[in-house]
């Protein structure tokens, strides 16, 4: 190869890596000044027809991104009949980049008249729990796996509008948490000035009878909780309490989506004292 062809093929494979575009030959040669410089001696035709077909193979590959992604979030809305009809179309079968972008817009304004109506909603994402085995590992085997089973129901529970039982379940995951914390160093939250004491006998009540109300109060006396933290945990227990019929009759409890998320920060963000206090 003779040394111009050689500058020629370095320079393209240059300008390829810049762009990250695929550029399509064209006559003409490029050679570099002494100061350096790239220069072309093609013609202005020339130079408009490269940037043209730039332009063009940009859209493309574009394009072929935005179909992808297109088909992704139509599935997880449930309109896999719109993503089938795309995949059979076949204007994105064509040589014709026009063809095949105009079919691209014609599809993306279709789903956007679908969400626009509320005809598609995005799926809703569960989120896995944290890695809690720091904290129940000195339990029962099998009360991780239990957590992190309740963990995905309570998310389900909200999604699907059962926020009286996606709030029960929140509860219940912080007073097992709680109380696994708690027999981490059972003689240190028999200490605590909240830890009840048996009326008749003046003795410690065990560890698996205290109530969620006890728990929070001897995790926030022996700083597993944070201050703020326990009273709005105070106030998850008193949701998670609306279990009793007798007891949501009574308090006129109607629970929403707002509580839900409520609830579930407190949570979360209890659940992170917890395993920071280890």
């Amino acid at each position: 190869m003779r040394e111009s062809d050689s500058t020629v093929a370095a320079s393209v494979d240059d300008l390829e890596q810049e762009t990250a575009l695929p550029l399509i030959p064209f006559d003409g040669s490029l050679r570099v000044t002494e100061w350096g410089r790239k220069e072309s001696h093609t013609t202005e035709t020339e130079e408009d027809s490269m940037n043209f077909q730039k332009s063009i193979s940009k859209l493309t590959r574009i394009a072929a991104i935005a179909i992808l992604a297109l088909s992704v979030v139509l599935r997880d809305a449930g309109a896999n009949a719109l993503v089938e009809e795309m995949e059979r179309d076949s204007d994105f079968e064509t040589n014709s980049r026009r063809v095949r972008l105009e079919a691209l817009a014609n599809y993306c304004r279709t789903a956007l008249k679908f969400f626009d109506t509320g005809a598609l909603k995005q799926k809703k994402q569960l989120f896995k729990g944290p890695d809690l085995t720091k904290i129940t590992q000195v339990m029962p085997p099998d009360l991780e796996p239990i957590i992190q089973a309740r963990w995905l129901e309570a998310q389900r529970c909200q999604h699907s509008g059962a926020f009286l039982a996606a709030v029960i379940i929140m509860g219940s995951i912080l007073e097992a948490l709680l109380l696994a914390r708690c027999s981490m160093s059972p003689s240190d939250a028999y200490q605590s000035s909240a830890a009840p004491k048996d009326r008749s006998s003046g003795k410690a009540i065990a560890l698996h009878e205290w109530s969620l109300s006890v728990l929070i109060d001897v995790s926030v006396s022996k700083v597993r909780l944070k201050t703020d933290r326990g009273g709005f945990s105070h106030a998850l227990r008193q949701s998670r309490n609306i279990v009793h019929p007798y007891e949501q009759a009574r308090s006129g409890a109607n629970f929403d989506e707002a509580t839900c998320k409520v609830c579930w920060q407190v949570l979360n963000a209890s659940v992170d004292d917890l395993l920071a206090s280890i």
